[in-house]
Protein backbone atom coordinates (compact mmCIF):
# COMPACT_ATOMS: atom_id res chain seq x y z
CA UNK A 1 0.00 0.00 0.00
CA UNK A 2 1.38 3.55 -0.82
CA UNK A 3 2.16 5.77 1.88
CA UNK A 4 0.93 9.02 2.78
CA UNK A 5 2.97 12.23 1.44
CA UNK A 6 0.04 14.57 3.25
CA UNK A 7 2.58 17.57 4.98
CA UNK A 8 2.69 18.24 8.36
CA UNK A 9 0.45 21.55 7.47
CA UNK A 10 -2.06 19.93 5.66
CA UNK A 11 -2.50 17.30 8.43
CA UNK A 12 -3.15 19.80 11.14
CA UNK A 13 -5.79 21.82 8.92
CA UNK A 14 -7.51 18.47 8.30
CA UNK A 15 -7.29 17.48 11.68
CA UNK A 16 -8.98 20.84 12.58
CA UNK A 17 -11.51 20.58 9.89
CA UNK A 18 -12.35 16.80 10.65
CA UNK A 19 -13.07 17.56 14.67
CA UNK A 20 -15.02 20.26 13.30
CA UNK A 21 -17.07 18.17 11.67
CA UNK A 22 -16.85 15.57 14.11
CA UNK A 23 -18.17 17.90 17.02
CA UNK A 24 -20.75 19.04 15.27
CA UNK A 25 -22.33 15.41 14.03
CA UNK A 26 -22.04 14.62 17.58
CA UNK A 27 -24.29 17.61 18.70
CA UNK A 28 -26.58 17.16 15.49
CA UNK A 29 -26.85 13.00 16.32
CA UNK A 30 -27.95 14.13 19.79
CA UNK A 31 -30.42 16.39 19.21
CA UNK A 32 -31.72 14.42 16.28
CA UNK A 33 -31.72 10.70 18.06
CA UNK A 34 -32.32 11.63 21.93
CA UNK A 35 -34.73 13.23 23.30
CA UNK A 36 -34.79 12.42 26.89
CA UNK A 37 -31.92 11.37 29.76
CA UNK A 38 -31.56 9.24 32.57
CA UNK A 39 -28.49 7.90 34.49
CA UNK A 40 -25.83 6.36 32.41
CA UNK A 41 -26.97 2.46 31.65
CA UNK A 42 -26.26 -0.33 29.35
CA UNK A 43 -28.43 -2.01 27.04
CA UNK A 44 -28.67 -5.50 25.70
CA UNK A 45 -29.59 -5.00 22.02
CA UNK A 46 -27.67 -7.63 20.23
CA UNK A 47 -30.66 -9.08 18.62
CA UNK A 48 -32.32 -6.01 17.30
CA UNK A 49 -32.46 -4.81 13.73
CA UNK A 50 -31.76 -7.96 12.16
CA UNK A 51 -27.90 -7.30 13.24
CA UNK A 52 -27.86 -4.28 10.47
CA UNK A 53 -27.12 -1.47 13.39
CA UNK A 54 -24.24 -3.77 14.16
CA UNK A 55 -23.22 -3.75 10.92
CA UNK A 56 -23.20 0.19 10.68
CA UNK A 57 -21.49 0.14 13.76
CA UNK A 58 -18.81 -2.16 12.02
CA UNK A 59 -18.73 -0.36 8.96
CA UNK A 60 -18.52 2.96 10.57
CA UNK A 61 -15.22 1.90 12.33
CA UNK A 62 -13.49 0.50 10.19
CA UNK A 63 -13.56 3.41 7.30
CA UNK A 64 -12.85 6.15 10.16
CA UNK A 65 -9.64 4.21 10.98
CA UNK A 66 -8.74 3.85 7.64
CA UNK A 67 -9.27 7.35 7.54
CA UNK A 68 -6.81 8.14 10.32
CA UNK A 69 -4.30 5.16 8.98
CA UNK A 70 -4.32 6.83 5.59
CA UNK A 71 -3.94 10.16 6.95
CA UNK A 72 -1.49 10.07 9.85
CA UNK A 73 0.45 6.91 9.01
CA UNK A 74 3.48 8.07 8.81
CA UNK A 75 6.62 5.42 8.67
CA UNK A 76 9.48 8.19 8.68
CA UNK A 77 8.08 8.95 12.24
CA UNK A 78 6.27 5.98 13.74
CA UNK A 79 7.42 2.09 13.06
CA UNK A 80 4.75 0.23 10.61
CA UNK A 81 3.82 -2.18 12.85
CA UNK A 82 3.15 0.40 15.78
CA UNK A 83 1.26 2.67 13.21
CA UNK A 84 -1.16 -0.23 12.43
CA UNK A 85 -1.61 -1.11 16.16
CA UNK A 86 -3.00 2.10 17.08
CA UNK A 87 -4.26 4.32 14.28
CA UNK A 88 -6.46 0.65 12.96
CA UNK A 89 -7.99 1.41 16.69
CA UNK A 90 -8.71 4.99 16.26
CA UNK A 91 -12.64 4.66 14.91
CA UNK A 92 -13.30 2.76 18.22
CA UNK A 93 -12.09 5.85 19.82
CA UNK A 94 -14.28 8.07 18.08
CA UNK A 95 -17.81 6.30 18.09
CA UNK A 96 -17.02 5.73 22.09
CA UNK A 97 -18.67 9.15 22.31
CA UNK A 98 -21.85 7.57 20.88
CA UNK A 99 -22.00 4.80 23.16
CA UNK A 100 -21.83 7.01 26.30
CA UNK A 101 -24.71 9.10 24.59
CA UNK A 102 -26.63 6.47 24.19
CA UNK A 103 -25.70 5.25 27.73
CA UNK A 104 -27.93 8.36 29.28
CA UNK A 105 -30.42 8.07 26.80
CA UNK A 106 -33.63 6.94 28.41
CA UNK A 107 -35.02 5.55 25.08
CA UNK A 108 -31.79 2.96 24.62
CA UNK A 109 -28.10 2.80 26.77
CA UNK A 110 -24.73 1.31 25.97
CA UNK A 111 -24.33 -1.51 23.90
CA UNK A 112 -21.81 -3.89 24.97
CA UNK A 113 -22.22 -5.64 21.35
CA UNK A 114 -22.05 -1.87 19.33
CA UNK A 115 -18.81 -1.58 21.38
CA UNK A 116 -18.00 -5.29 20.01
CA UNK A 117 -18.67 -4.31 16.49
CA UNK A 118 -16.84 -1.54 16.93
CA UNK A 119 -13.74 -2.94 17.60
CA UNK A 120 -14.27 -5.54 15.13
CA UNK A 121 -14.57 -2.93 12.25
CA UNK A 122 -11.21 -1.43 13.74
CA UNK A 123 -9.70 -5.51 13.65
CA UNK A 124 -10.68 -5.56 10.01
CA UNK A 125 -8.73 -2.24 9.49
CA UNK A 126 -5.61 -3.98 10.46
CA UNK A 127 -5.96 -6.58 8.73
CA UNK A 128 -7.09 -4.88 5.61
CA UNK A 129 -3.62 -2.68 5.75
CA UNK A 130 -1.48 -5.43 6.90
CA UNK A 131 -2.61 -8.71 4.68
CA UNK A 132 -2.89 -8.43 0.92
CA UNK A 133 -5.69 -10.99 0.45
CA UNK A 134 -7.96 -8.89 3.12
CA UNK A 135 -6.95 -5.77 1.26
CA UNK A 136 -8.74 -7.26 -1.35
CA UNK A 137 -12.25 -7.02 0.00
CA UNK A 138 -13.64 -3.45 0.74
CA UNK A 139 -16.98 -2.70 2.71
CA UNK A 140 -20.00 -1.10 0.95
CA UNK A 141 -22.84 0.63 1.80
CA UNK A 142 -26.49 1.35 -0.41
CA UNK A 143 -29.73 3.15 1.27
CA UNK A 144 -33.28 3.27 -0.26
CA UNK A 145 -36.04 4.77 1.00
CA UNK A 146 -39.02 2.58 1.82
CA UNK A 147 -42.62 2.74 2.74
CA UNK A 148 -41.83 1.47 6.58
CA UNK A 149 -40.19 4.51 7.30
CA UNK A 150 -44.26 6.28 6.71
CA UNK A 151 -45.90 3.43 8.73
CA UNK A 152 -43.28 4.77 12.27
CA UNK A 153 -41.71 7.79 11.19
CA UNK A 154 -41.45 9.09 15.16
CA UNK A 155 -38.49 6.04 14.82
CA UNK A 156 -37.47 5.10 11.58
CA UNK A 157 -36.96 8.60 10.28
CA UNK A 158 -39.33 11.80 9.20
CA UNK A 159 -36.61 12.87 6.37
CA UNK A 160 -34.21 11.20 3.77
CA UNK A 161 -31.27 12.02 6.09
CA UNK A 162 -32.85 10.45 8.68
CA UNK A 163 -34.18 7.90 7.38
CA UNK A 164 -30.43 6.85 6.21
CA UNK A 165 -29.51 6.42 9.72
CA UNK A 166 -32.57 4.95 11.27
CA UNK A 167 -34.54 3.00 8.34
CA UNK A 168 -32.79 -0.46 8.44
CA UNK A 169 -35.06 -1.30 6.02
CA UNK A 170 -33.50 0.69 3.51
CA UNK A 171 -30.22 -0.43 4.31
CA UNK A 172 -27.49 -2.92 2.81
CA UNK A 173 -24.31 -3.87 3.63
CA UNK A 174 -21.75 -5.31 1.31
CA UNK A 175 -18.49 -6.64 0.91
CA UNK A 176 -16.93 -5.59 -2.54
CA UNK A 177 -14.43 -8.44 -3.44
CA UNK A 178 -11.39 -8.39 -6.29
CA UNK A 179 -11.80 -11.37 -7.53
CA UNK A 180 -9.14 -10.83 -9.77
CA UNK A 181 -6.48 -10.06 -7.85
CA UNK A 182 -7.60 -13.02 -5.04
CA UNK A 183 -7.07 -15.99 -7.96
CA UNK A 184 -4.71 -14.03 -9.67
CA UNK A 185 -6.25 -14.40 -12.96
CA UNK A 186 -8.78 -12.34 -15.36
CA UNK A 187 -12.65 -13.23 -14.20
CA UNK A 188 -13.91 -9.71 -14.60
CA UNK A 189 -12.87 -6.66 -16.14
CA UNK A 190 -10.22 -4.75 -13.73
CA UNK A 191 -12.97 -2.14 -12.94
CA UNK A 192 -15.01 -4.65 -12.35
CA UNK A 193 -15.52 -6.54 -8.05
CA UNK A 194 -18.09 -9.06 -6.87
CA UNK A 195 -20.20 -8.21 -3.91
CA UNK A 196 -21.91 -10.02 -1.37
CA UNK A 197 -25.00 -8.16 -0.09
CA UNK A 198 -26.77 -8.38 3.43
CA UNK A 199 -30.26 -5.99 4.16
CA UNK A 200 -33.32 -6.98 5.52
CA UNK A 201 -37.34 -5.64 5.30
CA UNK A 202 -40.71 -5.55 7.36
CA UNK A 203 -38.35 -3.90 10.58
CA UNK A 204 -40.89 -1.54 12.32
CA UNK A 205 -39.09 -2.31 15.67
CA UNK A 206 -36.28 -4.02 17.09
CA UNK A 207 -37.32 -7.11 17.67
CA UNK A 208 -41.02 -7.28 16.60
CA UNK A 209 -43.21 -5.21 15.03
CA UNK A 210 -45.83 -4.50 18.05
CA UNK A 211 -45.88 -0.73 19.57
CA UNK A 212 -47.64 1.41 21.33
CA UNK A 213 -47.81 4.93 20.22
CA UNK A 214 -47.81 8.65 22.12
CA UNK A 215 -50.79 8.17 22.74
CA UNK A 216 -50.91 4.73 24.48
CA UNK A 217 -52.58 2.94 21.75
CA UNK A 218 -51.12 -0.78 21.04
CA UNK A 219 -50.06 -0.61 16.81
CA UNK A 220 -49.58 -4.06 15.54
CA UNK A 221 -48.16 -5.26 12.24
CA UNK A 222 -47.13 -8.66 13.47
CA UNK A 223 -48.32 -9.60 10.03
CA UNK A 224 -45.72 -8.02 8.36
CA UNK A 225 -43.06 -10.66 8.22
CA UNK A 226 -39.29 -9.76 9.48
CA UNK A 227 -36.95 -10.86 6.24
CA UNK A 228 -33.66 -11.42 5.68
CA UNK A 229 -32.45 -10.54 2.34
CA UNK A 230 -29.38 -11.72 0.99
CA UNK A 231 -27.63 -10.19 -2.56
CA UNK A 232 -25.29 -10.89 -5.40
CA UNK A 233 -24.16 -8.17 -7.53
CA UNK A 234 -21.38 -6.22 -8.81
CA UNK A 235 -19.34 -2.89 -7.83
CA UNK A 236 -16.57 -0.66 -9.11
CA UNK A 237 -13.31 -0.93 -8.25
CA UNK A 238 -12.75 2.47 -7.06
CA UNK A 239 -8.97 2.18 -6.96
CA UNK A 240 -8.95 1.08 -10.93
CA UNK A 241 -11.23 3.74 -11.75
CA UNK A 242 -10.04 6.94 -9.65
CA UNK A 243 -6.40 6.05 -11.23
CA UNK A 244 -7.70 6.90 -14.63
CA UNK A 245 -7.90 10.72 -14.54
CA UNK A 246 -8.19 13.96 -12.15
CA UNK A 247 -12.24 13.86 -12.91
CA UNK A 248 -12.59 10.08 -12.44
CA UNK A 249 -10.44 10.25 -9.19
CA UNK A 250 -13.40 12.85 -8.07
CA UNK A 251 -16.03 11.63 -9.81
CA UNK A 252 -16.42 8.06 -8.07
CA UNK A 253 -14.95 9.40 -4.81
CA UNK A 254 -18.13 8.74 -3.16
CA UNK A 255 -18.23 4.79 -4.06
CA UNK A 256 -15.43 4.33 -2.00
CA UNK A 257 -17.45 3.86 0.26
CA UNK A 258 -20.88 3.61 -1.27
CA UNK A 259 -22.14 1.15 -3.74
CA UNK A 260 -22.19 1.56 -7.11
CA UNK A 261 -26.59 0.86 -8.53
CA UNK A 262 -25.78 -2.26 -10.30
CA UNK A 263 -28.15 -5.48 -10.69
CA UNK A 264 -28.64 -7.54 -8.44
CA UNK A 265 -30.11 -11.02 -7.05
CA UNK A 266 -31.67 -11.47 -4.06
CA UNK A 267 -31.97 -14.55 -1.90
CA UNK A 268 -35.07 -14.03 0.22
CA UNK A 269 -36.43 -16.16 2.78
CA UNK A 270 -39.79 -15.57 1.74
CA UNK A 271 -39.80 -14.59 -1.92
CA UNK A 272 -37.52 -16.40 -3.02
CA UNK A 273 -34.94 -15.84 -5.92
CA UNK A 274 -35.32 -11.83 -7.19
CA UNK A 275 -33.51 -10.24 -9.91
CA UNK A 276 -33.28 -6.25 -9.50
CA UNK A 277 -32.09 -4.90 -12.72
CA UNK A 278 -30.70 -1.82 -10.61
CA UNK A 279 -30.46 -2.19 -6.93
CA UNK A 280 -28.79 0.42 -4.45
Amino acid sequence: MAENTMSSGSKNKFSILFFIIYGVSLFWLSSVWYDSYTSFHFFDDLFEWEYLDKLGHFFVSFYLSLLFYKTFGDQLNLNPSLRKKWICFSGFMLLLPIEILDGFSMNYGASPADLVANGLGCIYCYAHVSYKIISTTSPKFSFHTTAFSLMRPELLGSSVVQQTLKDYNGQTYWVAIDINSILNTKIFPSWLMLTIGYGAEGLLGGHDNVWQNANGKTIDHSNIVRTKRFFISVDLNTTVMRRKNKVFSYLFAPFVLLKFPAPAFEINAERGVIFHPIYF
